[in-house]
């Protein structure tokens, strides 16, 4: 039996008809149709009149609405033809050669500061409801809290028309300016109703025809250089020198960020200066070439969807195109994308509202002008979040005590008889400061201007500040100023580099999102801690106020030299010991750790000076388990038969604790043995240095290749100090300076580097400058060298730079003089390396080397912004190295076209014109050896800042350009190839070889570099 649906038991319940309800309610309908029915017959007349007129209105206006859309439709069609118009117009010179943009520079949002003073300018361009030279009350309001935000030395210029190429205001000196001054007043106007609303949306829809210009890739950059040529004129009004090399940052909302990147490019060009652009909610077409830019920010509200249609209207932001500028920008980390938080575009949800809040309380106008002005001031909290995912072997040294410069104190007096400070004694010619470089922290920078240095050495006079912690900066001299154009950048890492660091190199991680790195900033936030001695050259002592505190100042015109230790001796190794100093067992297999030493006796010139115990500590081994260096039968070691340098410091207990050794043997100015014949000196530099370096192994070799034209300097040039130098001075005298060209090769053996394990191995090229100078503690001369290695970032924390021997070669625990084959080729060539008297200004062209690897290695240290370089065709440390002699070469060459007054002077001097003459000819040499096909490259021409791109990023590009110059592209041929070209000129050349010097190392066997080439 079927059960009713309990609607209809509740009814039932209730005493009623489940099917009541619905008649009820038929009843009802049917009632009330029919009193309608029965009015209707009345009321039929007027309701037809009235809907018959309201459809006629309708009608008229729908026909009035389309005929509207349509005359709309063909004037904003119209007025597309005719945006470029004005841009064109301006290009082909329609409205007179005597137009002037400067009429209306703008205007300062705070007074001017003194010119000296200024650290950065920064230019406002409004979005698109710009109109005249004056804002809408909102942005004024935003510019005067930016401006009372900043501190006085940044300079914010605001009152530039940006979507005018003529810098001409809407309301003035146009043919329709009385009817924009409507549509101003209109928009002005907070009672203009929704017929002056839409009325003043006109200005919105021409001046986004404007930024479409911009975006156009056939007019935006004649619009581009219009612009650039607008706030050129108004940043030299208020005050700003091309060339000064002072920061301008364009700041652009909405599409005044579209007009600023377009314009950025060409004025870089004109103010030879860095330029950033800081996009506010800007609709950016991301065609411009980012990559030339210091960097791009890109705040954005999360709300913005007017923002939000720049990556859909615009292929070149697609994800689909990954080689297109805005995308390659972003892989290099040229761009940063960051939120301003829960804000629409504009109004009053926009980034200048003050009435709306975010969820921490700030209005968004606060939130804006703190993003904004953190930028300008170099304090934005955009921090990168980088993950070390692999330890480097730097990490693993620095676990060890005994390689941190604080395990040994700085109150230390050596006895002076036996030890020297290492400037004193190595470098007498240039001041002995010495100490650490301390990389200020982002809030020191503004006063800082330089990095902290901790004094470990000084000259008699300074010796008070000796362990104070001073500020080191450099001169402000025009070649300064020239350097630091050349290699200061904003650092940002690309993808690449945060990729490196994973695999565990090093990269300067401290100075990641930093704007206006300097070389000395580079150099001190290179590695994680500070713990980069360096001696200076020369400082100029001043006292200046940091943070109302006096301070002491050194200021320098030479980057500091990289160095180990603080202190040397010559002695020689007797045995190894234990703690105590009583001799170890034969028996014992372990690596000693103590070492009895004897001094060198100046007065006896023998080592039967006072003995002393000495700790040579066991380094830490490397990610492949090697040890740098090794202690054991170092007291038999061939190398160390004429003594050894020993660098180092006493550590807390008073014990001299070494860091660095040098056979003194490879150092000294006595051959082991002499070629003078010019064949045979080079059949010896292309096959004897390299072909007997298994023989080798343990020991050092010292070669003086004389030409068959001066066999007479054969003799040792070994003089008592006292001697007179003859008119004709051997090359290699005292106080000369001579070119090194450093090639070292691979570790082989049963614990081959991984390099080393194929059947090529290229190894690795540097040049450098040897002095001759005279060592106190043996008066003797020996060769100071210092290397300008152009070195890529690695595992062992080594920095691209200066660098003294010992650092490089002879540190036990981050140098290679233990587990490589190294020679240096120390070239003497008087029209080279000795300087010429312009009429009392001296200069040579090593010193011209010199400042081209000084650039070489700063840009290095950064990557010219991306924060890591990379091994490849283009850019290797041959290559590069190779790029600097050509600048040097090139600007030698083209002296005589710079300066007439050059030609009369050598006129003058016949004996110096001769010298000349000779340099002029070796250039012409080397540069046709250096470019076979007879073309420059463009990079080395321009000096175009393409380090940091990782080879696999542009494979053809990179093997292209490195063919065009392949003779520098490997090590060994370029090291053969340039010192031929001097050869042949007569130069002299000492050869200086070691291989796998110090403990015996029977694990690793040494790999000269392939032959490739001739």
């Amino acid at each position: 039996m079927e059960q009713p649906s309990p609607t209809a038991t509740r009814a039932v319940k209730r005493g009623r008809s489940p099917w009541k309800a619905p008649w009820q309610a038929a009843s009802i309908a049917g009632t009330v149709l029919a009193a309608v029915l029965a009015a209707s017959s009345t009321l039929i007349p007027a309701v037809s009149g009235w809907l018959s007129h309201t459809l006629l209105v309708l009608a008229a206006t729908l026909s009035i609405t389309k005929d509207l859309l349509l005359v709309g439709g063909i004037a904003v069609l119209i007025a597309s033809l005719l945006a470029p118009l004005e841009a064109l117009g301006w290009w082909a010179g329609w409205y007179g050669e005597d137009l002037q943009t400067l009429e209306a520079p703008g205007i300062l949002a705070e007074p001017l500061p003194e010119p000296s003073t200024i650290t950065r300018y920064v230019v406002y361009l409004d979005g698109i409801a710009q109109g005249k030279y004056t804002y809408l009350p909102d942005v004024e309001e935003f510019l005067a809290t930016l401006a009372a935000d900043m501190p006085d030395d940044i300079v914010l210029i605001q009152g530039i028309m940006s979507y005018s190429v003529m810098n001409r205001s809407l309301t003035e000196r146009r043919m329709l300016a009385f009817f924009w001054r409507i549509v101003d007043r209109l928009q002005m106007s907070p009672s203009s109703g929704i017929f002056g609303l839409l009325l003043s949306f006109l200005i919105n829809i021409r001046n986004v025809l404007v930024v479409a210009v911009t975006a156009d890739q056939r007019y935006g950059p004649i619009y581009g250089q219009g612009t650039a040529q607008v706030i050129f004129n108004s940043l030299t009004h208020y005050g700003y020198q091309p060339n000064s090399g002072v920061p301008v940052t364009l700041l652009g909302y909405s599409g005044g960020a579209q007009v600023a990147l377009r314009a950025a490019l060409t004025l870089k060009q004109l103010l030879k200066a860095p330029i950033d652009v800081i996009s506010l909610a800007g609709v950016v077409s991301g065609n411009h070439n980012l990559l030339e830019l210091e960097h791009l920010y890109h705040l954005v509200g999360d709300r913005d969807w007017v923002e939000k249609q720049g990556a859909v209207l615009f292929p070149q932001r697609w994800r689909l195109f990954p080689l297109s500028p805005w995308n390659r920008a972003r892989q290099r980390r040229k761009i940063t994308i960051s939120s301003l938080g829960s804000m629409g575009h504009n109004g009053a949800d926009g980034p200048y509202s003050v009435t709306e809040r975010l969820p921490d309380g700030r209005t968004h106008l606060e939130a804006t002008v703190r993003a904004v002005s953190d930028i300008l001031q170099g304090k934005s909290a955009l921090v990168s979040k980088t993950q070390v995912a692999k330890p480097s072997n730097y990490e693993r040294y620095w676990q060890a005590e005994f390689n941190r410069p604080d395990y040994y104190p700085l109150d230390q007096t050596p006895d002076p008889d036996l030890y020297r400070a290492i400037p004193a004694g190595i470098a007498p010619r240039i001041a002995p400061w010495m100490g650490r470089l301390i990389l200020p922290k982002p809030n020191e920078r503004r006063q800082v201007r330089g990095v902290w240095f901790e004094v470990h050495h000084a000259p008699p006079e300074y010796a008070h500040l000796v362990g104070q912690v001073v500020v080191l900066r450099w001169q402000q001299t025009p070649g300064i100023q020239f350097f630091l154009q050349q290699t200061t950048r904003d650092v940002f890492f690309s993808e690449e580099t945060e990729y490196s660091i994973c695999q565990g190199l090093v990269h300067p991680l401290r100075i990641d999102r930093w704007q206006r790195v300097d070389p000395l900033e580079s150099l001190a936030g290179s590695r994680p801690y500070d713990d980069v001695l360096v001696m200076l050259d020369e400082p100029q002592v001043k006292d200046v106020q940091i943070g109302g505190e006096g301070r002491s100042l050194l200021a320098i015109t030479r980057e500091p030299v990289q160095i180990t230790g603080r202190y040397y001796a010559l002695a020689t190794v007797l045995e190894p010991v234990n703690a105590q100093g009583h001799p170890l067992p034969n028996s014992d297999a372990s690596e000693p750790e103590f070492f009895r030493i004897q001094h060198f006796n100046r007065a006896t010139r023998q080592f039967d000076g006072p003995t002393e115990i000495v700790r040579f500590p066991p380094v830490i081994p490397d990610a492949n388990n090697l040890p740098p260096a090794g202690n054991r039968g170092l007291e038999k070691s061939p190398a160390g038969r004429d003594g050894w340098y020993l660098y180092g410091a006493k550590d807390a207990a008073g014990r001299f604790v070494v860091q660095a050794i040098a056979p003194r043997a490879l150092l000294r100015l006595q051959p082991d043995q002499t070629i003078g014949d010019r064949r045979e000196a080079w059949q010896f530099l292309r096959r004897g240095i390299w072909e007997d370096i298994a023989t080798l192994k343990g020991n050092v070799r010292s070669t003086l290749l004389l030409n068959a034209l001066n066999e007479s300097m054969a003799d040792s040039p070994n003089a008592p100090p006292d001697a007179p130098a003859p008119a004709n001075a051997p090359p290699f005298a005292e106080g000369s300076r001579a070119l090194v060209i450093h090639l070292y090769g691979g570790i082989g053996g049963a614990m081959a580097e991984p390099q080393a394990q194929g059947p090529l191995y290229f190894g690795h090229f540097a040049y450098g400058v040897a002095t001759v100078v005279r060592e106190p503690l043996a008066d003797e001369l020996i060769f100071d060298i210092h290397y300008h290695q152009v070195y890529t970032h690695n595992t062992d924390g080594v920095i691209a730079g200066t660098l003294s021997w010992q650092r490089f070669l002879g540190d036990r625990q981050f140098g290679w003089l233990g587990v490589r084959p190294v020679c240096d080729l120390v070239i003497q060539y008087d029209p080279f390396t000795r300087p010429f008297d312009f009429g009392g200004v001296k200069a040579s062209a090593l010193d011209g080397l010199v400042t081209q690897l000084e650039i070489m290695t700063a840009r290095y240290r950064i990557g010219d912004g991306t924060g890591g370089t990379y091994v490849g065709p283009a850019h290797n440390c041959s290559q590069d190295s190779n790029q600097a002699l050509y600048a040097a070469v090139k600007n030698l060459g083209d002296a005589l076209n710079r300066m007439p007054e050059l030609k009369d002077w050598l006129d003058e001097q016949p004996d110096q014109a001769a010298r000349f003459d000779q340099l002029v000819q070796l250039g012409r040499f080397i540069k046709r050896e250096m470019l076979p096909l007879g073309t420059a490259r463009a990079d080395w021409k321009t000096n175009d800042s393409t380090l940091g791109v990782s080879p696999e990023s542009e494979i053809l590009y990179n093997l292209t350009v490195g063919l065009i110059s392949w003779r520098t592209l490997l090590p060994r041929l370029a090291c053969e190839t340039i010192a031929r070209q001097f050869l042949n000129q007569g130069a002299q050349i000492w050869v200086l070889q070691t291989c796998q010097v110090g403990g015996d190392r029977p694990e690793i066997a040494p790999v000269a570099p392939t032959p490739l080439g001739w």
